[in-house]
């Protein structure tokens, strides 16, 4: 159908959306903040070579300090996820402190995962998680929700929350879509209460699903 056809393209833009948004996070993380603090060192220097030289090194060594602030910052505007920062158990015990403290919902994080994941899954395990939270919280008659990480090669997650289950398919069908193109696995369980289920997939060949 057309706009099934609609929505996978979608879904399938807004990832790579996101991984060249992390690229270029990273690759001023890399590159350019590593040549400004390549500079910075060898001001540094310079001033204690050359202390008659102090005043308008330290006047550059102001202006790097700045440039420096504005990378950072357009750095996270381009990567908003944690992941890179705090890594994906740091990034899920703050999420579940913000639905906390902001809108008093019960999260709770159980993390016994030992395996790593690479940041690009990562990434996306932690933004379907976030996505899955979002709507739990806002599902009628959700007073828990448990965010339980595992896995010895591979990590997965899995959300589990009370409340009533009609109406969260829908809800999470977006989830999925984004799920799915960025090489996770997304399963929905519902009956008294509501479980999500998020793994690595084997990637898929390019293109939409048949």
């Amino acid at each position: 159908m057309a706009g099934q056809s609609t929505a996978h393209e979608l879904a399938e833009a807004c990832v790579a959306a996101r991984r060249e948004r992390h690229r270029a996070s990273r690759m001023l993380h890399d590159e350019v903040g590593s040549l400004l603090a390549v500079a910075g060192l060898r001001l540094q220097l310079l001033q204690m070579d050359y202390p008659e030289a102090s005043e308008p090194a330290s006047e550059l060594a102001a202006a790097l300090d700045a440039a420096m602030q504005k990378i950072r910052t357009l750095m996270k505007e381009l990567d908003p996820s944690p992941i890179a920062r705090t890594g994906l158990q740091n990034a899920l015990i703050d999420l579940a402190n913000r639905y906390r403290d902001g809108f008093g919902v019960d999260v709770r994080v159980k993390y016994a995962a030992t395996a790593t994941a690479e940041p690009d899954i990562a990434e996306g395990m932690y933004l379907a998680a976030a996505d899955v939270v979002g709507v739990a919280a806002f599902t009628p008659g959700v007073t828990r929700i448990t965010i339980a990480v595992s896995g010895s090669k591979v990590p997965a997650v899995r959300i589990s929350f009370d409340g009533n289950p009609r109406g969260v398919r829908a809800k999470l069908a977006a989830v999925a879509l984004l799920a799915y193109y960025g090489g996770l696995h997304f399963e929905v369980a519902t009956k008294q209460g509501t479980i999500v289920a998020i793994r690595y997939a084997l990637r898929r060949s390019a293109g939409r699903r048949s």
